[in-house]
Order: structure tokens, then sequence, then C-alpha cells
């Protein structure tokens, strides 16, 4: 019977992986961590305590984290993508492990920003204009672990480099996610953050908007299709399949399914919206830098970069493909979502009578 540990159990990409998860699989034993009391009521209504059962807990708990990891066969960190000090504390309990013939798997979240990293610290580079770089998990496995190498920020990405080459006996997998949409299917946390963000803005001030030129370019996947990555990279594991184009060095996987330019998105918010009378007109005002990141922090990074990849490994060794609706399909349900959580659309008000 296959342990389990999970940490992000009431968050976006966690939740929705653990419904799947717990859906698919029911005879898997589920050790989550979830800090709060009412996330942790949440996460213990939500399922089976003889499925899934709750540790009380947060990231910086170290002890307790390499604790759990050390009664785990999988352990899948999906709370955060930069939190260095839970990455360190499960290496060192797996890394105690050398001699444990099962030999135990990671599962290791990251954020798309990474292959974005040259544009994030080029101090002269116009935020929101496009690129043409794009990367294939399969073609340029070795050029990515080379470039997130030159870029020493990326704490966390860098780690997971090292515990692949350094301790081969943990069997490691890096999910690269880009832009994520679509609600989720968790407890807790149900709302995505970049497209729903830019919609809310784009309700408050009454005007669509973009960085720059809008030419940046995001891949993006929805929740439910990154969820079934993970699921598959789970199966693996419990099944024992340790093939070195599945974990380790080569175990990088990129997500991506489609993509939309800033401009393009703003300008399918602003139909939307326009539509539904939320707004007076579909027009998209180019904002700078500075003004674009007082209205959504971290917005150059999450807006203005390029980050375009597909999901090439995951369709390959994960007998994977996506089945979900794409993201400008979600758009007008997005808008209305935000709308009603601004309480300027009514549930059972239809937006042709506003």
């Amino acid at each position: 019977m296959a342990r389990i540990f999970l940490t992000g159990a009431s968050g976006y990409i966690g939740g929705d992986f653990l419904h799947l998860l717990n859906k698919l699989h029911p005879e898997y034993q589920v050790k989550a961590l979830v800090r709060g009391a009412a996330k942790i009521e949440a996460v213990k209504k939500a399922f089976d305590s003889n499925q899934v059962q709750v540790v009380e807990g947060d990231l910086d708990d170290s002890s307790l984290i390499s604790r759990q990891t050390s009664g785990a066969d999988i352990v899948i960190n999906l709370a955060a993508s930069g939190h260095l000090q839970s990455v360190e504390a499960i290496h060192k309990a797996l890394s105690a492990r050398s001699r444990d013939p099962s030999s135990p798997y990671w599962i290791q979240i990251s954020g798309g920003s990474v292959v974005a990293a040259a544009e994030v610290t080029d101090k002269t580079r116009i935020s929101g204009t496009g690129s043409d770089v794009t990367w294939d998990d399969l073609r340029d496995i070795d050029a990515l672990k080379t470039f997130i190498k030159k870029y020493p920020y990326r704490k966390v990405d860098n780690y997971m480099l090292d515990v692949a080459t350094t301790t081969p006996h943990i069997n490691t997998a890096v999910v690269i996610p880009p832009m994520i949409y679509g609600p989720g299917r968790g407890p807790v946390n149900q709302r995505s953050v970049q497209l729903p963000n830019l919609a809310r803005e784009t309700l408050k001030r009454r005007r669509a908007f973009q960085v720059g030129p809008g030419e940046s370019r995001w891949s993006s996947i929805h929740v439910r299709d990154l969820s079934q990555i993970i699921v598959r990279l789970v199966e693996k594991a419990v099944e024992g399949r340790k093939e070195e184009n599945l974990w380790g060095p080569r175990g990088l996987y990129f997500t991506g399914v489609g993509e939309l330019s800033l401009s393009e998105i703003s300008t399918r918010i602003a139909s939307a919206a326009a539509s539904a009378n939320l707004l007076s007109d579909n027009s998209v005002e180019e904002l700078d830098a500075d003004q674009f990141e007082s209205l959504l922090p971290h917005g150059n990074v999450l807006y203005g970069t390029n980050v375009r990849y597909g999901a090439s490994r995951a369709r390959r060794h994960l007998d994977w493909e996506p089945k979900e609706e794409n993201l400008e399909e979600t758009i007008s349900a997005t808008v209305q979502a935000e709308a009603k959580n601004l309480g300027l659309l009514h549930t059972s008000e239809s937006p042709n009578h506003l």
C-alpha cells in the first residue's frame, strides 16, 4: 500500500491533485500537511480519514516535515515552489534512506518563470515585449539544466538539480507549470492567480490594460490537466518504475498546452466584460512597468515575461494528453466569477440584463 506525504492539500494545485488522486486511488494512504484550523476542518470534511490523514503544521517546521518524509514512499511537495527550508528538510530525511532498497520518490512543484530568468534579471528589458524562444523538455533537457544553473536566485530549482545528481537513490521529478487556469476541485482554494487577478483589476478600474506592447506570451494549462500529470507520476512511482526518462536528471516536466499573448488575454477580458455591460468599451490601455506593478504585484514577472513550452515528456513517457477546455474558453466565465466576487454581478442576474 502506497504511503504518501503531501504538502499543499489546502492550496489550488495541491487541493485539486488530492481530489483526483483520492478519486482514482482511494487505496493510497495520504498524510497531508495542513496549517490553520479552518483549512484543517475543510480537508478533514472533504476526505475519508482512513484515506487522507491530516498532519497539522507548516513548511517552516523542518523536524515535522522530516519525520513525515521518513515514513513515506512518495513525497509530493506542492505547497510552494520557492521554500528552500522545506526542500532541505525533505532531502535530509530521504538521504538517510540511502540503503533502503525501495528507493523513495519525490515530486516537487516549480514555476514557469524559471525559463524567464534571463528576462527577469535583465534590467534594460521592456516589460511586455515578446520573444521567439521556446523550450522543449525532451529536446532541450541539457540546455535547460545549464540555463537554470546560471541563475542561483532560483534556489529550489538548483537544489533539485543537485539532488538528482548527488543522491541518485532518490527518484525526483520537478513539475513546472505555466499559467494555470480553471476552477479547482480542492476543499479550500479553488481560484488561480494570473487570469483571475487580471480580470479582477480590469473590473475594478473599469478598463482593460496590459504592460508595454503586450507581446509577452505564457503557455497555459487547466488545473485538472496538471493534476492528471502529477497523478500519472504517482502511479509510475507506485509501480516502481525507475526509468531515467521519468526521474532524476531528466525528470523535469514542462506542462504547457496552449499559449496566448498578454494583449490577446487582455482583449478577450475586455470583450467579455463589455458584453456583460461591466465595461463601457473593450479598449485596452498600455501601461508602463511601474504602473502595471502597482496594480498587480509581481506582474512584470507573471505577465510581462515570456514562458513558452509544451509538455513533450509527459505526452511521451506518461501517456498523457490534455482533456480540458483551453484558456480562451474560460475567460468569459472567469470575468463573471470575478464580477460576482466584487458584487458587480449577482448569481441570479444574467449579464444581458445588466
